[in-house]
């Protein structure tokens, strides 16, 4: 699933970059996409541990999460189109 929307949105990036900008483009890429794994797993132990839920809750909840922001995304795109 979101893999194929990384590769997609990497091939863009680099179609649309500037060749002597494109090193610059992707490190940016990589880095948010590493920062955005560190958050979520410091968010799913921070919830574990102090928030006192379970794995299966935590899965809940991000899951939650991940909608909502599909939700908040599809609305952008439909009325941007629009």
């Amino acid at each position: 699933g979101s893999s194929v929307v990384w590769v997609q949105s990497s091939l863009i990036l680099q179609k649309f970059s500037d060749a002597s900008m494109l090193g610059r483009v992707m490190s940016v890429d990589y880095t948010l996409a590493t920062l955005g794994e560190a958050f979520s797993a410091m968010c799913g132990g921070l919830l574990q541990d102090d928030a006192g839920l379970s794995a299966e809750e935590v899965s809940f909840w991000m899951a939650g999460v991940a909608f909502g922001t599909l939700v908040v995304w599809a609305v952008y795109l439909h009325v941007v189109r629009v």
